[in-house]
């Protein structure tokens, strides 16, 4: 086995890997001798089936997946042993290479690959970007603790309806309808706000609430399987009125609400509902940073790229893509790759790292904020616990969290280097913020090349790779070449 390389000006470099029959002989063998014992041919008994029938139905796959792996395996060792930077995959150079699986012999490959440009991060002479904090409003933190009360108040049954109330009501014969007067238009709440259990009210019951879903849910209707004709005309019998009385900001209240003990007066849970409502608004404002960010350093960083490679590299990951289709999105792919070599840089030397332990955590605070905050943390251990191994074991939950987890450190990289001008205020300030001005729209997102993680031998070339990362490690990036890293454990 031989691989030669010589340097060439310019970003894309070839590389020629020499493989000779002794190479591989031997594993192909020995793969072919394992295949017979395991496989079951008519007419002879499991593993023993002549060799000569098996290297005719298996021979060239064992080959080429031999062949595969060693091509593979001596570009990583040429790439590790001479610290070469590089972006995207190797491709194989078309003509270039003496590939014949049905007659084979001596093989050579000839790949192009793509140096890493060098880039230059002079943070100090960029333009300043917007980190925005949303601060709550006090409407907003007293409808959260009014939320609260009612979540913990009592059920009680009024003798007249209030705007906050649910009712239940007879219609047409042995039918019971229930609904809450708040999913009613303003004119039917006057309609049914007043009335007593056994008044009536008739009217057209569709147009009477605020949408068709409020309606479909309270008739026990299907909303695709509304007639559009049928205004739904009832007499209802109100049967029942409900009402939840909010709890009383007390000791009992406190105590119900936060068990842990960490809140026990008013003053304390304003304070509470103000972090809570902020936390729910961080994922917007850092998104707002981080895309603003982004496009500063693209705006303001020079970054080499290959056009001519990265055209083919494309196209060969995208096999459908046609050439219109490439020259109108190709300034958002160059915009993408750009983007993935400038983070490189950005993340080296940062602890930019989430672990599985990161991963087990945020599922772990998740659930409990959402499902068990009003539980002792002791009394419902075992059940978080399971919840969270079995999001474990969800590739895509996994995924999603690393990259959310990755993204937060990422920010946090982004904030200590940038030049950063902080804003606050309320969510309407914040819309402001984000909302384009002077008539231009806000840029989308660049679309990304799909991803590829493996080089093929030319016999392979028309087979797309497939890519299935276990729950414990990272999902892979396409290689315009990623630094993040997590624990295998």
């Amino acid at each position: 086995m031989n691989i030669k390389h010589e340097n060439v000006p310019g970003q894309v470099q070839e590389l020629v890997i020499e493989i000779q029959k002794e190479d591989y002989a031997e594993k192909v063998d020995n793969a072919l001798k394992k295949q017979r014992r395991e496989i079951a041919v008519p007419g002879f008994r499991k593993g023993n089936a002549p060799m000569g029938i098996v290297k005719k139905m298996y021979g060239k796959n064992i080959l080429v997946m031999e062949v595969d792996r060693l091509v593979n395996e001596e570009i990583e060792k040429f790439f590790k042993d001479n610290d070469v930077k590089y972006i995207f995959e190797p491709m194989p150079v078309e003509g270039k290479s003496q590939v014949d699986f049905d007659n084979p012999d001596n093989f050579v490959f000839t790949y192009e690959y793509a140096l890493r440009p060098d880039v230059k991060l002079d943070y100090k002479a960029m333009p300043v970007v917007t980190d925005f904090t949303i601060i709550p409003s006090e409407e907003e933190i007293k409808n959260y603790i009014d939320q609260l009360r009612e979540r913990h108040g009592k059920y009680v049954m009024p003798e007249t309806i209030e705007e906050s109330d649910s009712i239940s009501a007879d219609y047409g014969g042995e039918k019971e309808a229930f609904f809450f007067i708040r999913d009613l238009n303003d004119d039917a709440k006057k309609e049914f706000i007043g009335k007593k259990v056994g008044d009536k009210v008739s009217m057209a019951m569709r147009k009477a609430f605020s949408s068709d879903p409020f309606f479909a849910r309270a008739f026990d209707l299907k909303v695709e399987e509304l007639n559009a004709d049928d205004p739904y005309t009832y007499e209802l019998t109100i049967k029942r009125i409900g009402r939840i009385e909010p709890a009383e900001l007390n000791e009992d209240f406190f105590k119900a609400a936060y068990p842990n003990g960490n809140v026990t007066n008013e003053e304390q849970l304003k304070e509470e509902a103000k972090n809570v409502l902020a936390a729910q608004y961080k994922p917007d404002t850092e998104r707002l940073f981080m895309n603003k960010a982004i496009e500063t350093l693209l705006d303001n960083v020079t970054v080499e790229l290959p056009d001519d490679f990265m055209k083919r590299y494309i196209k060969a990951v995208q096999k459908d893509m046609k050439d219109e289709d490439m020259e109108k999105q190709f300034d958002q792919y160059k915009r993408s790759f750009a983007w993935q070599i400038l983070e490189n840089n950005i993340v080296e030397g940062e602890d930019v790292n989430v672990t599985r332990a990161d991963v087990e955590n945020y599922f772990r605070d998740y659930f409990i904020k959402n499902y068990f905050g009003n539980f002792n943390p002791d009394s419902v251990k075992d059940q978080v616990d399971k919840i969270v191994a079995d999001s474990m074991k969800n590739q895509e939950y996994v995924k999603n969290a690393y990259d959310l987890l990755y993204d937060q450190k990422l920010v946090e990289v982004l904030r200590k280097k940038m030049n950063i001008e902080h804003k606050e205020g309320d969510f309407k300030a914040f819309m402001n913020e984000i909302s384009p001005k002077d008539g231009q729209k806000d840029e989308k997102k660049e679309d990304k090349p799909k991803k590829t993680t493996k080089r093929k031998t030319a016999a392979k070339a028309e087979e797309p790779a497939a890519e299935e990362a276990p729950a414990e490690e990272k999902p892979k990036k396409t290689r315009a070449k990623s630094t993040k890293k997590t624990d295998k454990e």
